[in-house]
């Protein structure tokens, strides 16, 4: 059944920006994994083609009203589909947020309409959706050191920091907080018998190796690989050269 829609919740087009084109709406909001719960949103998901996607959307949209999850209502004119190359966003009141599926240039993008929305790839393999941001932006060692978990990974920045640094008299231990029960792994290394005049140039070099390993999202602050804290050559406490903490709390940034 169509009907009029006053402002829907999740809007699917051809395309992003001012050439979007719209398919249609639904007043509720549309969650990927719902969608490939159903053999012809799989199919949809999976569309490389333009003139496919029409043809199954329609037909999505028609068993989605169907089966009873929401009412499918065309869209006439231009849709409000933000830009390709969205940049951080200001925050948006629930009341006027929008979840948008674009397929654009042989791809499905999603734009979640949460406290800093933005842009997600759409990728469906097994019957499975994942999502990966767009603006994340990744170190130049991403490559080499994705596959290291937290505590690998404080291991392999201190590695590179006694190799590039060469100074004899400093040495590191590292607190590091594996993020499994707060979401926000932390890695803050500590440096041992530094030179108060040269801590600020150590502190530098950690912070490039520790960046050049890790992610950021300029639509999100709080969308990190990892956090970093700043080096410190005191408080250390019982820790020696060479230790590694590791706690499931969050640790306190000194």
């Amino acid at each position: 059944m169509h009907t009029d829609i006053t402002r829907p919740n999740t809007l699917f087009a051809l395309g992003r920006g001012a050439d979007a084109q719209p398919l249609g709406a639904f007043g509720g909001f549309v969650v990927p994994d719902d969608m490939a719960r159903f053999p012809i949103g799989r199919q949809l998901l999976a569309s490389t083609a333009a003139a496919d996607v029409r043809d199954l959307f329609t037909r999505f949209a028609l068993a989605w009203d169907v089966a009873g999850f929401d009412t499918f209502a065309p869209t006439f004119g231009k849709a409000a589909v933000p830009e390709a190359t969205a940049g951080r966003a200001d925050w948006i009141p629930h009341e006027d947020r929008c979840n948008v599926y674009a397929f654009d240039d042989g791809q499905w993008f999603h734009w979640i309409a949460t406290d800093y929305p933005q842009w997600y790839w759409l990728t469906l393999a097994g019957g499975v959706v994942t999502e990966q941001p767009v603006n994340r932006v990744y170190g130049t060692d991403y490559a080499r050191t994705h596959g290291l978990d937290m505590p690998c990974l404080a291991a392999w920045i201190m590695g590179a920091a006694t190799t590039r640094l060469n100074r004899p008299d400093a040495a590191f231990s590292a607190d590091v907080d594996t993020g499994e029960t707060t979401a926000e792994p932390i890695i803050h290394l500590k440096v041992h018998h530094g030179q108060p005049d040269e801590l600020d140039a150590i502190s530098a070099e950690l912070e490039s190796i520790a960046q050049s390993c890790n992610w950021s999202n300029p639509c999100d602050p709080e969308d990190r690989r990892f956090d970093w804290c700043t080096p410190c050559t005191h408080k250390t406490g019982a820790m020696h050269p060479g230790d590694m903490f590791i706690v499931t709390d969050q640790l306190y940034n000194e």
